[in-house]
């Protein structure tokens, strides 16, 4: 149980962190296009608490409904309301604002209550609700100003979200679905380019902390016959110096440089009764534990522990090449899976919770980070893939709507072909946790 405990412990505040900066991009992306968010949340619903922020003037005219209120003379300052608007402008030099169709004032429903009227959407408005800020009299009506911004807190905090005015529907004023093709895939990409971009900013933050390391001399002890090792000489005694020209000073890294150069030629340095010779060697893929292996079994010797930590100007640059190595990393595992046709490794969410949960137990903060790193690259990768319901799969049907020269697949198809992207992976995602559970009962560690 308190293993269980401390795994869910780091997973969630660390998903919730990951997929609130996606959200982001979504957010910030849209903002400057000029779309309208109605809503911002952090966790799943129901919702704990919003806050509404903004100021959106909306006009009034003698032709606006009004529900709940007797018109524009009962509108008050923290009433919270809900608008159904048009675009309107004055003038070509003036930016488009919105004019009210309808306003009505939001109530609590009873149980017993029908609360349909207050959310039935009109494809060519924009449907959107606030709290009144402040009202200005005048002919025609009048206006008044509304946050309509909504900041929420949700119950499930496995996630957040960013609601948009018009997704797929070009009528709706401000709307994501009016915007040009390009504007729209830049939206709609903007979540994975967040997730791709963080982990800069996380290797920056780790490698300015102060961090202890073993290091030592990397002895060979042992090399598997027909292995690449043996095939490129290397023997018993043999001490690995460097690999490509990058110091090897513990095993991990010599394992980040077989794996970055696995299927190619890997050039290694090491000493032999005293003296340096040149060896180079292909790294081989296993398909038993999907990674790229030389057969060589090292042990460390002369071990010392070390503390470092760098400056902003040296961890900055080395971030770029540490984010730029893991994808890498990840291109090589996938391709060596695809090429020997091994079985891909996946885990859902109790899987993804043991190993964060192991790694920040054994790691701690910068084991906590690390995880981080990696749920992030994974996130990025898998949102742009052209999978119905994810960004991929969106950005596909804006593609295909361009290449039809801007002929619409119809919002009933489209939502329909993402309701059943989603069946499929909430399905494929509950048989992968079936599967983790079975084997964190049999007492099996996503880490070998």
């Amino acid at each position: 149980m308190e293993a269980f405990l401390f795994a869910v412990g780091a997973l969630v505040p660390l998903l919730l962190i990951l997929v609130v900066i996606h959200e982001l991009g979504h957010f910030a992306t849209a903002r400057a296009i000029g779309v309208k968010v109605l809503e911002f949340g952090v966790g799943f619903p129901p919702r704990i608490f919003g806050i509404y922020t903004g100021r959106t003037q909306v006009l009034l005219h003698t032709q606006t409904r009004f529900i709940g209120l007797d018109g524009p003379q009962s509108l008050r300052p923290g009433q919270r309301v809900k608008v159904a608007s048009i675009p309107w402008s004055s003038g070509e030099d003036e930016e488009p604002g919105l004019v009210a169709v309808e306003v009505e004032l939001h109530r609590k429903h009873n149980k017993d209550e029908d609360p349909s009227h207050f959310n039935r959407p009109v494809d060519h408005l924009l449907w959107h609700e606030g709290k009144v800020r402040s009202v200005v009299e005048g002919e025609g009506g009048g206006s008044f100003e509304l946050a309509d911004m909504l900041y929420s807190v949700n119950l499930i905090p496995l996630g957040g979200f960013v609601r948009l005015a018009g997704e797929n529907n070009p009528t709706v004023p401000q709307s994501l679905a009016s915007k040009g093709h390009g504007s729209r895939i830049m939206v709609l990409a903007a979540g994975a380019v967040m997730n791709a971009l963080l982990p800069l900013f996380i290797f920056t933050v780790m490698f300015m902390l102060p961090q202890e390391e073993t290091v030592g001399r990397l002895t060979v002890s042992e090399v598997a016959n027909g292995s690449p090792a043996a095939e490129a000489g290397i023997r018993p005694g043999d001490v690995f110096v460097a690999a490509n020209r990058r110091d090897i000073e513990n095993r991990l890294d010599l394992t980040r440089e077989i794996n970055l150069n696995g299927g190619s030629e890997l050039t290694a340095l090491i000493e032999r009764d005293g003296r340096l010779q040149t060896v180079a060697l292909t790294p081989a893929f296993n398909t038993s534990n999907s990674q790229w292996q030389a057969g060589v079994v090292v042990s460390l010797t002369e071990t010392r522990v070390v503390s470092s930590s760098r400056p902003l100007w040296e961890a900055v640059p080395e971030s770029f090449v540490s984010t730029w190595e893991l994808l890498v990393l990840v291109k090589q595992t996938v391709g060596g899976m695809i090429s020997h046709g091994a079985a891909p490794e996946l885990s859902g969410p109790v899987g993804i919770a043991q190993m964060t949960g192991e790694i920040s137990r054994e790691g701690g903060f910068i084991g906590w980070l690390t995880v981080g790193i990696l749920l992030s690259v994974n996130l990025a990768i898998i949102n742009i893939l052209p999978f119905p319901m994810l960004d991929g799969g969106r950005i596909v049907f804006v593609a295909v709507e361009w290449l039809r020269r801007g002929k619409r697949i119809s919002p009933e198809k489209e939502n329909l072909v993402h309701l059943i992207g989603l069946v499929v992976l909430v399905g494929g995602i509950a048989v992968i946790t079936v599967n983790d559970i079975s084997r964190i009962v049999e007492g099996v560690s996503l880490l070998g």
